[in-house]
């Protein structure tokens, strides 16, 4: 949901390889600090780890099953939706390979920090299905904006439905961020919808403010058909809300309600957009476990139990499955410099 934090035009070709200039420094450096912070909750936090993996070993598998099929669901509606957007933005493709894309930049987002996913992404768009990584990756970044401003309207909802009065202070913090993020993304809309700067732009190299005239065609004219992209924005955060909801039946906890483990699932899905960690690993689990506890009263060792089983589908699975996925579309995606695609 957070905009791509990159230092890369993907408009100039990003190497399939991507490992070459990432993995060796940057994955290693996260997965050392999400590593860190895992072994000092383990060491430190005052949880029976034993009763937490006796209730993890005894969930139910056909429930576990369920959500992780409710999950994989998810990607075919995200593979739909960016359908949407490209259409809006004069770019006509097919769903199905769009949701393998989906699949393997969640893998690279999950194993690479600062949401290099999102660029790759946009990358694989232009290689394999000849649509301008520029306009591409507009087209996400109105997609992640539509995310986060769907995300945070369902979490006010379902926080008001669940504290009455006033929520928690450790979901303060979530909300204002998420918050302001949501405002500054929709007036950066507004002010290239409006064509400001536009003037100065012109003095840029053509090269240069082609692409930007592509990006800000993906970004601005992708968000048209606002009831259909919402009702499959809602279909991805039902399907997450879900995913949850079957784990937590899965361990035979039955004190949560449906608002409840909705907005458990939303504030999962917010840390997850933190790009200093792939895919928020150490920092979603231990959101998940504060929120659990606040909102569910649920022991630490019921709340861990739940963010663990959860994040091996959000998280491990992801990383096994997309990595096969990722694999598949690494090796059989042609070099950028074939695709006739410009910026």
């Amino acid at each position: 949901m957070s905009l791509p934090v990159a230092a890369i035009d993907p408009a100039a070709g990003i190497p399939p390889s991507l490992s070459a200039r990432f993995v060796n420094r940057r994955t290693v450096a996260s997965l050392v600090v999400a590593a860190i912070i895992v072994g000092v909750a383990i060491w430190r936090a005052p949880i029976d780890w034993g009763d937490a993996w006796n209730r993890i070993r005894h969930a139910n598998p056909l429930l576990y099953i369920a959500a992780l099929l409710v999950y994989y669901a998810s990607f075919a509606v995200r593979g739909v939706r960016w359908q949407v957007l490209l259409r809006n933005a004069g770019e006509d493709r097919p769903a199905r390979p769009l949701t393998g894309i989906v699949i393997t930049s969640f893998f690279v987002n999950c194993v690479v920090p600062a949401k290099m996913g999102d660029v790759y992404r946009a990358y694989l768009a232009r290689a394999k299905l000849r649509v301008s990584a520029s306009k591409a990756l507009g087209t996400i970044i109105a997609e992640r904006l539509l995310d986060l401003c769907v995300l945070m309207a369902l979490l006010i909802a379902s926080g008001a439905v669940v504290f009455h009065t006033k929520a928690p202070g450790i979901l303060i913090p979530y909300v204002v961020a998420g918050t302001l993020i949501c405002f500054a993304g929709v007036g950066v809309i507004l002010t290239m919808r409006a064509g400001r700067g536009q003037r100065i732009l012109r003095l840029l190299p053509e090269a240069i403010f082609h692409r930007y005239e592509n990006f800000r065609i993906g970004t601005v004219r992708s968000l048209g058909r606002y009831p259909t992209l919402l009702l499959l924005t809602g279909a991805v955060w039902a399907c997450e809300a879900g995913r949850l909801g079957f784990v937590v039946h899965a361990l035979g906890v039955n004190v949560l309600g449906p608002s409840q483990i909705l907005l458990v699932a939303l504030v999962a899905a917010l840390l997850t957009t933190v790009p200093f960690l792939p895919g928020g690993l150490g920092l979603v689990e231990a959101g998940m476990v504060g929120v659990l506890i606040a909102v569910g009263g649920l022991s630490r060792e019921g709340a861990v139990s739940i963010a663990l089983l959860d994040r091996s589908i959000s998280y491990g699975s992801v990383v096994v499955i997309g990595f096969v996925v990722f694999m598949f579309t690494h090796l059989h995606a042609p070099r950028a410099k074939t695709a006739p695609a410009r910026g």
